[in-house]
Formats: structure tokens, sequence, C-alpha cells
């Protein structure tokens, strides 16, 4: 029998695999965590919890020590996406793991995705620095460790829906908090994949698959939009929430362009350094203070209407405030309507056999009902519920 490790088993995803895994029994499952306080759905089950840090190299070892088989599903900051796992690889080849299945995204195509990435061929181009970018830096980590002879593969799934689900929980907050916008009428495709059909991915890519550590498009076989998603959510959405506004994509852009950082400039640093909280602070420093005195006085020799322009000029905000920053809507929501790729999951009924099981409308009401069953949303203490939790 093999021995699968789960990096992380606490979250989302690896919640579910290791509930799915030890209910088949096919696999020794071991559920790695980073600390048992976060990690009550596998506590339920009787598995013995490994808990590692994933920056010290000997307690990633001895996590992996004695498995054939090592799942990364981990998420955190940027030094633990990448030296840590960076020592997850080096720790899989030491102790000559059979196979890797690592968690990656579509986002490693950007935001939004070139039309080109219907297929994995498709050009990577996230943002530097983003969650996207971020995952290109492993996947590529991944091939280099794929090249020195470990068999891995990469799943890229796009949002996640099911029960537990992120993204839902996401959307539905925006909703109930009126800040979720739907652009153009909410037509473009919402790319998803149910929790249950990512599981059935990484399960079937334990035993088959790509071992050149490519990625794979794991997403649901058929259609949603954001306007349908919104449907099947309108039920968990509370009484009295305003009727959700539409967006033109058109205005949608110039609302993030405008929210993208101006670049540096010598006068807008001079604006800055001298702007009156500044020269406040400098003034403190007799020597300092003396100096601006001395500017002051030359400055008042040019006129009184010189002097005016220049200090309207220094002391006025660098930049008015952008509509990005006026606007109440979760504009990363927003821009995710963007996105009008379809990414096929083709290559993975290829290569793993896999064939989705859970339709949209059934991934949706499973939403529901979990959501429902631990909000009490729709009962008639939902009421109750949310200002409870409005005041944890």
């Amino acid at each position: 029998m093999s021995r699968v490790a789960f990096f992380v088993a606490s979250g989302f995803v690896g919640a579910t695999v290791v509930e799915r895994l030890y209910a088949a029994g096919r696999h020794d499952v071991v559920p790695v965590v980073h600390s048992s306080g976060n990690a009550w759905r596998v506590a339920r089950l009787p598995l013995s919890l490994k808990t590692v840090n994933l920056m010290d190299a000997a307690s990633v070892r001895d996590a992996v020590d004695g498995c054939t088989h090592v799942v990364n599903c981990t998420r955190g900051g940027d030094d633990v996406m990448l030296k840590g796992f960076r020592t997850l690889l080096q720790a899989c080849m030491a102790n000559r793991v059979q196979r890797l299945i690592h968690l990656s995204s579509v986002a490693v195509y950007g935001d939004p995705p070139g039309p080109d990435s219907q297929d994995e061929a498709g050009r990577t181009n996230p943002a530097r620095g983003s969650y996207g970018w971020i995952k290109l830096q492993q996947d590529n980590m991944l091939e280099r460790a794929a090249r020195s002879g470990l068999s891995c593969v990469a799943l890229c799934p796009p949002n996640i829906g099911g029960p537990y689900s992120y993204f839902l929980l996401a959307l539905l907050a925006a909703l109930n908090g009126g800040r979720f916008a739907l652009v153009d009428g909410g037509h473009t495709p919402c790319n998803l994949v149910d929790v249950a059909n990512l599981a059935l991915a990484i399960e079937l890519a334990l035993e088959r698959g790509p071992e050149d550590g490519r990625r794979l498009f794991i997403a649901d076989d058929d259609a949603a939009t954001w306007a349908s998603v919104l449907a099947e959510l309108r039920p968990l959405v509370r009484d009295g929430t305003p009727p959700v506004p539409s967006i033109q994509a058109g205005v949608l852009r110039a609302l993030l362009a405008a929210q993208r950082p101006a670049p540096a400039s010598p006068w807008r640093s001079l604006k800055h350094l001298v702007s009156s909280d500044v020269r406040e602070v400098l003034r403190r420093d007799p020597l300092l203070a003396r100096i601006d005195a001395s500017l002051r006085r030359s400055v008042a020799l040019l006129g009184s209407a010189v002097e005016e322009r220049l200090r309207l000029a220094i002391e006025a905000p660098s930049g008015r405030r952008s509509a990005a920053q006026r606007s109440d809507i979760d504009l990363r929501l927003a821009a995710q309507q963007l996105r009008t790729v379809v990414h096929s999951p083709r290559r993975a009924r290829e290569t793993l056999g896999y064939q989705p099981r859970h339709k949209f409308a059934a991934s949706m009401h499973a939403f529901r009902a979990w959501y429902q069953s631990m909000s009490g949303a729709g009962s008639p203490f939902g009421d109750l519920y949310a200002r409870i939790a409005a005041h944890a």
C-alpha cells in the first residue's frame, strides 16, 4: 500500500482529499499540518497528524520520511511558497519519493489570461509578485526537479467550488456587503472546479499521468457564467441587501488602471520631501530649522503671488483620489470577470482518465447545503446567527 503525505492537510483542498482517501482505504494517509489548531476536519479522523515547519529542512525531511507519494497543497507567504516549496522538493528527492502531485493554478497564465491559454501550451504571463507569479516560480522549480529524476505533475485548477469553498465564501461576503458588481451583466465565463472533482484528479494523478512536471488543467466540464453563479447564491443573500449593480468592462478597466501606483519621478519625490508634515519633523533639528527659515526668506523675496503658487504646487496632494479608491465594489472579484478564456481539461482526460462527476448545479447545491448548516442561513434563527458572527 502506498503511503501519501499531504502538505498541508488542514486546508480546504487537502482536508477534502484526506477525508476521501481515508474513506476509500486504498492508501496509508499522512496528514501534514502547520499546527493542529486549524486542522479540525482531519483531526476527527483516526489518523496521526504530523506538524511541520516548511522553513525547516529537517522538519520537512522527517514528515516525508517513509512516504511513497507527496501531495503539495501548501499556501502561505512568499517565503513558504518559494523557499518552503524548494525545501519540500529537496526532501522528496532525498527520500526517493516515487511521485509528487503539486497543486498549481491557472493564475500562472496571467490576469486576465491570454486567448491562447485554452490549453496548457499557452503563454504564461502573470504580473511580477502576484499569486500567479509565485505559482509560476513553483512550477519552474517542479520542472527542474523532474529533470533531476523526480516523477511529478502540476494540477492547475481555476476557482474551486463546493462545500468550504473560499471563493464562494468571498463572493457571498461581497454580495452581503453590497460590494459585488456584475461586469456587462455577468455573461463572461466563471471557470470553476468542484472540490470533489479536483480531489478525484489528485487521486488519479497518484497512480498515473505525466511525470515531467507539466501542467494539467483540472476544471468542471459544464460551463458557468458569473450571472449563473450569482443566481445559485441568491438564496443565501441576506434580506435587505441592495440589488447587484452592473458595470461596463471599459469602466472597470479604467478603475483598475487608476488603482495602479503612479510611476516614480523626481518631482513627486520632491513634493513628498518638502511637504508640510515632513518639514515639521525636519525643523526639530536646529541646523535644518535654520536652513528652512533661510529658504522661506528667499522665497518671500519673489513676491506673495509667486510664493503662493509655489506653496500650492508643493503642498497639494500628489494625486487626486482615484475612481478606484472612491469605489466600494470589490475590484478583485470584478477583475476576475474580465477573464474570457475557458480552460479545457482535455489533456487531463487523456492522461489521467479524468472525468468530472460533479456538475455545476450539484456543486452549488452542495455549497448551499453546507453553508446553511454552518451559518443557519434560511433558518428561523438566521438573522441571529448573522448578528453573532458580525460581533464575534
